[in-house]
């Protein structure tokens, strides 16, 4: 099992800040964030939080059984585990700018905090009885990860370990920064696109909308000239009738005529 160190820690939280500030500004732009840059996010403070809480335990010298040790310079190795866990607390912050990232983030809080032991801690020999001594081992917890090595809780503190891991290099800081502004230009031609299709529904309706406009004009014309001829058929209607009524009395006699010469006929065949 490898031992984290501060240095890769650092080195983690400055590549998950990048990614975090890119989130941002993506966010600014009232765009969507990328989904594999989420939980490759979600992945670095998951991993940071695990090294961190180890780091701690190893720094106080808390293992397994209840013993505590010192390590020297262990003052010095506080304050760099309490500033990485100051930044880490910070790229949080910066997680829980949407919705999603608050859901993320309630799984990444550090739930665990270990005491440190006081500076000037009374001395551990002038105990009065073994049992007395027993009683603050009883109320440790217990965490269920590997304990480190013996060599480990004795050996002075390094800042840069042999087995460090390698920082990055500025040309793989550019393909990190190249990949993220190609995922950015990947969702901004999405945009475009989007909106070029917009376009394209919006003449679409506008050409639907004028042909309506010139359907709705023929069938006005059709209106007045259903009208016109409505208003002749009237006016004929009327002229007849007008000569029904002058003519009326002489038409009446012709037709009493007519069907008295018919009853005429019958009767004398």
């Amino acid at each position: 099992m490898s031992t984290p160190t501060p240095a890769s820690i650092s080195q983690r939280l400055t590549t998950t800040s990048s990614l975090l500030l890119e989130r941002s500004r993506i966010l600014s732009l009232n765009l969507k964030p990328s989904p594999s840059s989420t939980q490759q996010i979600v992945r670095n403070l998951t991993s940071i939080r695990s090294d961190l809480e180890q780091l701690e335990l190893e720094n106080t010298g808390l293992v397994l059984g209840g013993k505590k040790g010192k390590t020297k310079g262990g003052d010095e190795g506080d304050e760099e585990v309490k500033q990485l866990e100051e930044r880490y607390d910070r790229l949080l912050g910066m997680l829980e700018e949407d919705d999603l990232g608050r859901e993320k983030a309630k799984d990444l809080k550090r739930t665990s905090q270990i005491p440190s032991s006081p500076n000037a801690s009374p001395q551990p020999e002038n105990l009065s009885s073994p049992a007395e001594a027993s009683t603050p081992a009883q109320d440790v917890p217990t965490f269920s990860i590997e304990p480190p090595t013996p060599a480990i809780g004795h050996q002075s503190f390094k800042d840069y370990p042999e087995d460090e891991e390698p920082e990055l290099t500025p040309h793989e800081m550019l393909s990190n920064q190249q990949m993220l502004m190609n995922d950015q230009d990947e969702r901004l031609n999405l945009l475009s696109h989007s909106i070029g299709r917009q376009n394209d529904l919006s003449l679409q309706i506008g050409s639907e909308l004028d042909l309506h406009h010139q359907l709705l004009e023929e069938t006005d014309t059709a209106m007045d000239r259903t009208a016109a001829s409505l208003g002749r058929a009237k006016r004929r209607l009327d002229r007849v009738a007008d000569e029904a009524k002058q003519h009326g009395s002489t038409i009446t006699i012709v037709l009493l005529i007519f069907i008295l010469l018919i009853l005429i006929i019958v009767f004398k065949t």
